[in-house]
């Protein structure tokens, strides 16, 4: 148990002692941890709800979603019947103890729980369902697979530590060796390359290795020094040709 000892010092700071050593924490400080607090559970739940299946919301825009190999075994699954996705209340309520894919959020998809995925299974919280949704997108990961090496994770075969990436588009993750190129320090989205290549109009934002950036200011750079380098031969030619009149 860690008791934390408070000391208003000003209207706009606190100092904290934690064992024996104080720190000084600003009101701004504990407000942006708590926002990114906020920020990182509406990155993981999205609109997720934990008591009410969310099937009668319809597609939501973000979820967190599971899948169920209890109910549906991947074994059985094939690449035209892949198993369903279930939303946060219903892998709590409907399929509590069973083995579960953690698929985090994906876009505009509808709770399968108790529909035609589930044929051996009804939905606690809501039963009436249509028997599909048939605006749901699947893929490998329903199967609790990953990336192009078609994996599990965690992945208790595979000996190299390495982070998975999810792709803005299609929403598989990969692992970063498998990315085709390094992410670079400091990025905000990821697009895998199956991606990239089916819609080519991304290559214009595209920054696919960690020296791009420093390339392209260094392009820059060069430019502008010609452009300086010609500026200065132009002034030195008009100083010539008024000094030979």
């Amino acid at each position: 148990l860690v008791v934390l000892v408070l000391h208003l010092l000003h209207p706009c700071s606190m100092a904290l002692a934690l064992d024996g050593e104080d720190s000084i924490v600003s009101i701004k400080d504990v407000v942006d941890e708590e926002q990114e607090l906020q920020d990182t559970a509406n990155a993981v739940l999205g609109d997720s709800d934990d008591t009410n299946c969310t099937y009668s919301k319809g597609y939501i825009s973000r979820q967190a979603l599971y899948a169920c190999s209890t109910c549906v075994s991947s074994s059985l699954c094939t690449s035209e019947s892949i198993g369903g996705g279930i939303c946060l209340a219903c892998s709590l309520h409907c399929h509590e103890g069973h083995k579960l894919y953690e698929l985090y959020t994906k876009r505009n998809f509808r709770c399968d729980c108790g529909n035609d995925k589930f044929p051996k299974s009804s939905c606690l919280l809501c039963p009436e369902k249509e028997p599909q949704n048939t605006d749901n997108i699947y893929n490998h990961n329903f199967i609790g697979l990953y990336c192009t090496c078609n994996r599990p994770y965690p992945d208790s075969e595979d000996e190299i530590e390495d982070e998975m990436l999810q792709c803005i588009v299609c929403e598989d993750w990969f692992h970063t060796r498998h990315l085709g190129a390094s992410p670079p320090s400091s990025y905000e989205e990821m697009v895998c390359d199956v991606c990239m290549n089916s819609l080519p109009f991304l290559r214009a934002y595209q920054i696919h290795c960690p020296n791009k950036a420093q390339e392209i200011e260094d392009e820059v750079t060069g430019k502008e020094q010609e452009k300086s380098l010609d500026e200065i031969d132009v002034d030195s030619k008009s100083e010539r040709m008024c000094g030979g009149d």
